[in-house]
């Protein structure tokens, strides 16, 4: 069984080495030698699971210009396969009870989506920019439009997009398919997320301390990234209530990507949770 993200180990020719960061002497300050082992090792898990997905089977979303929601959707079926098991490889995340990761990985699923594209894509894809464009509302595809754009633009350092990944994966507050607000009937373990969630957001700050003169500087942009991401997740909560009304769209989409869906009031989350997502954790 493959050694979980803090341990992989550096044998494989797609691992990167522990000296991934060329770190300053004020920068060793701020990054820990197990800090920098860990970045490493998120790096080799993503290559190994969500980039080799892409150079194999799927390296384009989507494959062409789509014109029905759920061929779209569809496209990224083996690309949304490859995430979980990245997240699998997350010890924080794999200690969590099936119940409340089955919820994470739902509950986050377009902004995940968002953010794992423009870690593996280096341009927008203008199939992507098109089939936006004819499947959704005016309104809404241009609020998709500026949201992926604006998450491209922090694809000149892919660290930090793969660290923002799994700290949104690891995010409990956020709910998407009931009126309940109270966290702890929804997850089983919130302070187990909360506290998983901490590790990496502490390793994200450490991070950006590293990459900037001052800590005036980081703050700045920490700022300006917290906005940014707000917005993305306004985007995909309106994108989200929009496909959440095309009960035929969903009906037709691949299994573990329906299961992202609540088909009818019928189908409580537990039920559909358990026969679609659970069989890939």
């Amino acid at each position: 069984m493959l050694r979980r993200i803090d341990r992989v180990p550096c044998s494989s020719g797609r691992i990167r080495p522990s000296n991934l960061l060329l770190l300053t002497q004020n920068q060793s300050q701020i990054i820990s030698s197990s800090d920098q082992t860990l970045i490493t090792n998120i790096c080799s898990a993503y290559e190994r699971t969500c980039i080799a997905t892409k150079a194999k089977q799927c390296p384009s979303f989507p494959s062409s210009k789509r014109l029905s929601l759920h061929t779209f959707l569809n496209d990224y079926t083996e690309r949304q396969k490859s995430l979980v098991k990245y997240f699998k490889l997350i010890p924080e995340f794999e200690r969590l009870s099936m119940s409340d990761k089955i919820h994470l990985i739902r509950n986050h699923f377009c902004i995940t989506l968002t953010i794992n594209e423009a870690t593996l894509s280096s341009d927008i894809s203008q199939n992507l920019m098109d089939s936006v464009t004819v499947l959704y509302n005016n309104s809404i595809s241009s609020h998709l439009i500026k949201c992926i754009q604006l998450v491209h633009s922090y694809t000149n350092d892919r660290i930090l997009l793969k660290l923002l990944l799994i700290v949104k994966s690891l995010s409990s507050g956020i709910n998407r398919y009931t009126n309940d607000i109270d966290m702890d009937r929804i997850y089983d373990d919130t302070l187990g997320i909360f506290s998983a969630q901490n590790i990496y957001v502490e390793l994200l700050w450490k991070y950006l301390l590293s990459r900037f003169r001052s800590e005036f500087y980081a703050v700045k942009f920490f700022n300006k990234l917290m906005r940014d991401l707000l917005f993305v997740q306004r985007v995909c909560f309106m994108t989200e209530s929009y496909i959440n009304c095309l009960t035929d769209e969903i009906e037709k989409m691949d299994p573990l990507i329906q299961s992202m869906w609540p088909i009818s009031k019928q189908n409580n989350d537990t039920n559909m949770d358990i026969i679609d997502t659970k069989r890939f954790l």
